[in-house]
This record gives C-alpha cells, structure tokens and sequence, in this order.
C-alpha cells in the first residue's frame, strides 16, 4: 500500500451556511433535552452535587471553604456562571450552548479535511445516538469535556492544514484545555495527545517558531484561566485546601482502587472504538492527504493517553467511557466517507468495521440493558464477549453493500433511525431526575413548605438530588461521597457544621440510623445519630425536623 502522498492544497474554509447552524442547534437541543436539569429536575448523583456547589459559589459561598469536593474549581465555576444566568435552567442553558458550538465545530473540522457530508452527519448521529442513550447524565465534568474536545478539535485541525501556527485557533485551543485542566487534569488526553503531535510535526518540519509558539499558547491558556483562580483562593487563605482537593487528594490513595490498564481500557472497548481503529489505521497509512498520518498519532496517542487517565482510579464508571467519544469522531467519519467513495476491498472493510461495531454495541443494550452503577471486570468481559459473538453473524449481509443502492440508500436510513433515536432520549430527559418515589416526594413538598430559601437542610448518603428538588443549601460543607477516604474524620466534621447550621431538616433513612445505633460503623457515626435522634424528630419516613 505505497502510495504517493497527495499534498494538501491551501486549507479550504467553507462558509457556514444557515442550515447547518440550524441543524447542529437542532442536534445539540434533542441531546442536551435528555438532561433533567432542562425540566426543572435533578440529574444524577455527581451532576446534582456540581450544580448545587455551582449555586452556592453564585450565592457568595466560598469554594473548598463552604462546600467541598474532589474536584478542580473549574466545573463549578461553569455551574456557577449558568447558575448565575438563569438558576439550574442556566446550568443547562449554557450547556447547550458549548455542544451546539462544539458540533458546529466539527461539522466545519470535517468540511475542512474533505469528508462527505454524508459521513459528518452519520458520525455526528451515531457518537450523540450512542452518547445519549448510555452515558450522558448532564452537567458531568466528562459532558463538558466532551463539547470542549469538539470545539477544540477545530482548532487543531484548522492549524494542522495550515502547515503553520495561528493565533486564533491556538486560543481556541489553549482555553478549552485550560478549563478542562482545570476542571478535571485526566480529562485533558485528548488535547495533550494533540499537542504532542503538532509539536513534534512542525520540530520534524523544522517550523521552530510554529512549535514553541504552540507550546507557549498552551501554558498561555493555563495562565489565563488558572491566574483568577490562585488570586481568588489567595485572596481566602485556602490555597492549601485548593490544592489537596483539587490534586494531592487523588494520590495520597483517598480515592480509588489503584491504577489498572485493564479497568482504563474498559471504555475503549464499551464504546466500540477499538473496533474501527484497525480500518481507520490501514486507511491514514495509505497517506493519500498530507494530513493523514499527523491525524492517526493524534488519535493513537489519545487512545494511548486516555487509557492512562481512566486507569488511575480504578473504579469502572460508566461516565470515564465518555473521554473516548471525541476520539471516535475522526475515524468513523473518515470511514463512513471511503466506503462512500469506493466499493473496493479497503470500503469494505470500512464498512463491514462500523456495521459490526454498531451490532456489537446494539447486542449489548438489547442483551444487557445498560446500568450507571459501578461495574466489575468480569461483568464487563462478559457483556462484551457474548454481545461480539451475537453480532458476528451481521457480517453476512456486508457484500451487499457493492450494491450501489444499498450503499446510497442505507447511510440516510441510518440517520433516520439514530435521529429516532435522539428523539425517543429527548422524550426520556422528560421522565428522569425526578424525586425516587412517593416518599422522597412527600419529603421533597414538605421542606418546601415549611422552610425559606435561606433555610438549610442536610441529606445522610448519597443523595444530593433533594438540594436541587428543594431549592435548599445543605448545612455541611462536606459534600463529597463516602467512597472518599481523606486523613481525617469526615463524620466528625459534619456532626461539627450541623450543630452550627442547626439545620430544620435532616434526611436520612431509618434503617441506617437504626443500624448505626446497634452497632456503629466509628464512634463518630455513632456520635452523629445519637445527636440526629435526640435533637430531631422523625416526621416523615426518612424525614427528620428539629425539635
């Protein structure tokens, strides 16, 4: 497969038509419609959690001082801003707002490097079917990494066929990895993946100037955001406490099982990635466009770099699959464009690779369903083995696609089927992030009812959605799950700010504090329900006011 490099011509910049940012809002609305916060609802677990510290920094809290979690300051500070725009409807708001500029982004990526719009429209269809029916709970550091990476990817594209530096799309660049560095550092694989082979691509070419100038805009970038937010923490004596929540904290062993390759590949494979990434290899090695093998090692390395950021904790969550998803955009529209153009042995194996891709990650739902809790490894080669054994046989009906009817035909019905699909999300986003049951309603009504908007509450466990189905603050800044082990007594720490707060409301559930009497877990769990018992009543299942 030697064949002669076709060197690029001068980059060509399409114009934005209207129809397109029409269309790319309309995607961007059907996604972003599946996240609960759009209908006044909470979404799940560590979203609530975020957009309730996002209301208290907007409110006047103090990060790390009035609420706390092991997070960079960068995804409150997201919530903050939505928060402050238009209350939780803002968080969403503002949301909707980077995945519309993000799959406008790509759209016009894509236009840059030549591929059919066929093949922009079935990838962006097929990442957001898949993206969220799975996976997306909205308002997750890895959701706004994902709409980030897609305008990002813009930028990185424009430079590469540019042959050269620019300013503008560097800052694109720069700011995009600054915020997600500061958000969550492991989300950043694929802007370092980026980096390092633009870096090297321009030092091979000897464009000096173009390399370290990038290399400066990246640090640039990180200034930029960064600064406000050491003067902010300066400014609160809590630099120490930024660093240890936002850093130390995840390698002084508080927080996860161990690094793992093998928990760190998990969404490699769940997302189906792995599977066009041999097509897509023997594809850019043919080297027909200049801009072919700097696009492969970016995406190589990416995958490469994001296994690393998803081994660190060793937990298998289904919202870590998510960092995977910008990587799968350029190989499957890449592929999705060579089986458009040519029916030869290499368009087949384009397509027979992405038909059996999508019946693998199809057998898995229909097999398996899917479950937002933590998964084990073997439940995971387990899902993921007997769905590629149900899906081979699909392989079958690839010769078909010789046919020229089928290969014009079958792209436009599956578009319509995963815009279907989008629509069906959307309508779900309607019935989610609403309280459990009628209990947690009946909770839920009467906090409403007989407290202020400056009341506090306090919730035992790890339900942060009733912050955000009451409008209310809680009463400790120790926000963070229990799956968080820092040096020091977290219960103990929270008996201390709810005698402070005196908070009217406590809900925790019966069983627990009945267990936790009996035989307690440390003697500050036993401290803490024998204050819950003796200051508050039980009023409602699982609802406890003050005396």
């Amino acid at each position: 497969m030697n064949h002669a490099i076709r060197f690029t011509a001068p980059r060509v910049n399409p114009g934005l038509r209207p129809l397109v940012i029409l269309l790319t809002g309309l995607l961007a609305l059907l996604f972003c419609l599946r996240n609960p916060l759009f209908h006044g609802m909470a979404p799940g677990f560590d979203a609530s959690l975020f957009a309730v510290m996002g209301k208290m920094w907007s409110e006047g809290g103090v990060l790390y001082r009035d609420m706390i979690d092991i997070k960079g300051p960068m995804i409150f500070a997201l919530d903050a801003l939505g928060y402050h725009m238009g209350g939780f409807f803002g968080i969403w708001l503002l949301e909707w707002a980077l995945c519309w500029l993000g799959l406008l982004a790509s759209w016009q990526a894509f236009a840059q490097l030549g591929l059919s719009l066929r093949a922009r429209l079935g990838t962006m269809l097929a990442v957001l079917a898949l993206y969220s029916t799975r996976y997306y709970y909205g308002n997750m550091t890895e959701d706004w990494t994902f709409h980030l990476a897609l305008i990002a990817q813009w930028a990185f594209i424009t430079m590469l066929l540019d042959k050269r530096f620019s300013w503008g799309p560097a800052l694109v660049a720069a700011l995009t990895f600054a915020i997600v560095a500061w958000m969550r550092a492991n989300n950043g694989a694929f802007w370092g993946a980026w980096y390092l082979v633009l870096f090297c691509h321009w030092c091979l070419r000897e464009q000096w100037r173009c390399a370290f100038a990038l290399l400066f805009s990246s640090l640039l970038g990180l200034a930029l955001i960064g600064g406000p937010l050491f003067a902010y923490f300066q400014h609160h004596s809590l630099l120490a406490e930024f660093k240890y929540y936002a850093f130390d904290i995840f390698f002084e062993g508080s927080y996860g099982t161990g690094f793992s390759p093998d928990v760190g590949s998990v969404g490699l494979l769940r997302t189906g990635l792995i599977m066009l990434l041999p097509a897509f290899i023997v594809l850019m090695m043919g080297r027909r466009q200049e801009w072919y093998l700097p696009a492969l090692c970016a995406t190589l390395f990416g995958v490469i770099f994001t296994l690393i950021a998803n081994s660190v904790s060793g937990h298998v969550f289904d919202h870590y699959d998510v960092l995977y998803l910008p990587l799968a955009l350029l190989p499957l529209a890449c592929l999705l464009d060579r089986s458009e153009q040519q029916a030869d042995g290499l368009g087949l194996l384009c397509i027979s690779l992405v038909v059996l891709t999508a019946s693998w990650l199809l057998a898995q739902q229909l097999g398996y369903g899917w479950s937002t809790k933590e998964w084990s490894l073997e439940r995971v080669r387990e899902v993921l083995g007997n769905s590629l054994l149900w899906a081979l046989p699909v392989l079958i009906l690839v010769p078909l696609w010789r046919a020229w009817d089928v290969r014009s035909a079958t792209p436009w019905l599956a578009s319509l089927a995963m815009l279907a699909l989008l629509l069906n999300n959307a309508w779900e986003g309607s019935l989610k992030g609403k309280p459990f049951n009628p209990p947690a309603q009946v909770r839920v009504d009467r906090i409403k009812a007989e407290t202020g908007p400056t009341d506090k509450i306090w919730v035992d466990g790890i339900q942060p959605q009733y912050y955000l189905w009451t409008d209310r603050q809680p009463a400790s800044a120790y926000l963070f799950f229990a799956n968080v082990n820092p040096p020091y007594d977290v219960r103990e720490r929270v008996l201390a700010d709810i005698k402070r707060q005196s908070p009217k409301f406590i809900i925790a559930k019966s069983e627990r504090v009945a267990d936790e009497l009996k035989k307690p877990t440390t003697p500050s769990s036993l401290a803490f329900y024998q204050y819950l018992v003796s200051q508050y009543e039980e009023v409602d299942p699982g609802l406890y006011r003050r005396r």
